[in-house]
């Protein structure tokens, strides 16, 4: 049987040749393999299989030009990999503007999430995409674009201990909180922390971008059994202001995390539109996510809703007047 039956080991004979056409040299073994990520071995029998396959000619059958032909002398006596003939490869494959644009997001939004990935492995790939001529250069943004406090929450997750910061809730007060952590998730490109707040006695969820000075203390974080360790980012209770609102299909999932925990999502008319009733934990937050979704998102009622929206409108107008 064939070794190259997995998915990576395919994937590796379907980018060695586009790679290979763009060397204007010979390659060594372990450079490719290094460059890859496998192990010389696979490089190895990837090439040999490269050097039997090609496109047949019109009549269905190969001759010696329909076939990749290698220098095997180099690839025996000195490890290296050339390719002395190519078939059905003007040139390797490249990606469009679009495209590229796709994966470097992509790629941007893994490395602001909490260690779930090898970061240098992704610095090294936007580093790629930015030093190959087949892709346009992007500006990929710093390594410092997440909050501060998301390496000491992983930390504290990796470790078992106790954090401690300051947080700001949405009204602006400040609070010295101690927290157990239990998960941390990203929603809308936030980082929110669920976790047991030791001075509430309670399960909370934390924005990340509300912290500040987070340390992970030497206190072991408690076990606490029974208590739910996953939770919606926001749960909808009676404290919370009713709110009216006439939301666009494309603002429906968002809207969706603030109904109440089984409650169908209202239907659309024939113009797209809802009319939602929907719990809000605060005013501002509210005429943030308006405004950030503006002509998707309208409030009707209460007054005290449409004002804060207004005013978080001017407030911004104003702001960007002075600049």
């Amino acid at each position: 049987m064939s070794p190259f039956v997995s998915a990576d080991r395919l994937a590796l004979l379907v980018s060695l040749v586009p790679y290979l056409r763009q060397q204007e040299e010979a390659v060594p073994v372990e450079t490719a393999a290094a460059h890859f990520g496998v192990k010389p071995k696979q490089v190895r029998d990837a090439v040999r299989l490269i050097a039997v396959s090609g496109t047949p000619g019109e009549a269905g059958v190969y001759s010696h030009l329909d076939l990749f032909d290698i220098n095997w002398d180099a690839l025996e006596l000195h490890d290296l990999i050339e390719v002395t003939h190519f078939v059905a490869l003007e040139e390797a494959p490249r990606m469009s503007n679009r495209e590229a644009a796709a994966v470097i997001a992509g790629l941007g939004f893994l490395r602001s999430l909490p260690r779930l990935v090898d970061e240098s492995r992704i610095e090294e790939l936007l580093g790629k995409l930015g030093a190959s001529g087949a892709t346009p250069h992007f500006a990929f943004g710093t390594a410092g674009e997440y909050p501060a406090a998301r390496d000491a929450v992983a930390a504290a997750l990796a470790t078992g201990r106790r954090l401690r910061f300051r947080y700001r809730r949405e009204d602006g007060e400040e609070s010295v909180r101690h927290v157990d952590a239990f998960t941390l998730e990203t929603l809308g490109g936030d980082l929110f922390l669920h976790g047991w707040s030791v001075e509430r006695d309670a399960a909370r969820v934390f924005r990340l971008d509300r912290m500040r000075d987070a340390v992970v203390t030497d206190v072991s974080a408690g076990s606490h059994p029974g208590v739910e360790r996953t939770r919606p980012i926001f749960t909808p209770s009676d404290e919370h202001a009713l709110v009216t609102l006439e939301v666009g299909s494309a603002a429906m999932p968002l809207v969706r995390d603030y109904l109440p925990a089984g409650e169908p999502t209202p239907q659309a008319d024939e113009h797209g539109r809802a009319i939602v009733e929907v719990r809000i934990a605060s005013l501002q937050h509210l005429a943030r996510l308006v405004s950030g979704n503006a002509g998707e998102i309208r409030v009707i009622s209460p007054e005290s809703a449409r004002t804060a929206v207004a005013d978080w409108a001017e407030a911004a107008l104003r702001e960007h007047g002075d600049r």
